[in-house]
């Protein structure tokens, strides 16, 4: 596959990803998609699987809250995963290599949403006094889209002009750094549940997680066969807590 043919890909790929808020917050650019895709595209979908599991962890908490825009994991996500696969390298180097990429387009996107967007939000106000409302969904509909056209070029050719820079830098890392990344990409697993289980659990169902881990790591039940049982309980106690809620609504009902 040329050079070319992958820049495309990772364009077509990146783009997806950066729609995702414009199709209703499908999620599609979040790593476990993005890194998916590209080794779809690449011909490599396990490497793909596996380092979007890994981004996914280390890009946990990457969630834009009111104005912050925090590390553009989609772009980082791409990149990464298209360079493990072209070049062979560890899937840990893919955290070394995301992490950065991530920042910088996240530094660029802000330059969009600093200017370019902010003109199109004068150009709206000024389309609004006329009262044109097709004006105004053009102009913002021009500038969604357009926004992501550029952020997925700038990934694309950045990946371009950048990925013989990527493999010269993969092969002069020391093999002790290599293999620090691979420590580090096998212990995000553990962090990130780690993660969710300080924001999700407490007193109440804390002990669904000690059965959880009973039936997966004593009884060997696969995380599928978890999940069902997981399912089965959440559906016992919904509707037992409705039968309560309606019995506790028949009391009130004869106080009158």
């Amino acid at each position: 596959m040329s050079l070319l043919t992958q820049t495309l890909l990772v364009f077509v790929v990146t783009f997806i990803g950066y729609m995702h808020s414009y199709w209703g917050s499908t999620m599609c650019n979040r790593p476990i998609i993005v890194s998916t895709l590209i080794g779809i595209v690449f011909g490599d979908i396990h490497t793909g699987l596996v380092v979007g599991a890994a981004l996914e962890l280390a890009f946990l908490g990457a969630v834009p809250i009111g104005a912050s825009n925090p590390p553009d994991m989609t772009s980082g996500a791409a990149v990464a995963t298209a360079i493990v696969i072209t070049t062979g390298a560890d899937n840990g180097m893919a955290v070394a290599i995301a992490i950065p990429v991530a920042t910088l387009v996240a530094l660029f996107d802000n330059l969009q949403m600093m200017f370019l967007l902010t003109y199109a939000g004068h150009m709206c106000d000024k389309a609004a006094e006329e009262a044109d409302a097709n004006k105004v969904e053009r102009i913002v509909r021009v500038a969604s889209i357009g926004n992501k056209v550029v952020l997925a070029l700038v990934v694309a050719v950045g990946y371009c002009l950048g990925s013989t820079a990527i493999t010269d830098f993969i092969e002069w890392v020391p093999e002790w750094f290599s293999h620090g990344m691979d420590v580090v990409a096998g212990i995000l697993p553990a962090l990130g549940i780690a993660m969710l289980a300080k924001m999700m659990v407490a007193k109440d169902n804390f002990g669904y997680l000690i059965l959880g881990f009973v039936i997966s790591a004593y009884l060997g039940v696969p995380t599928f066969g978890v999940a069902l049982a997981g399912t089965a309980v959440a559906i016992i106690l919904f509707f037992k807590e409705q039968k309560t809620t309606e019995k506790e609504e028949e009391i009130d009902d004869n106080e009158f």
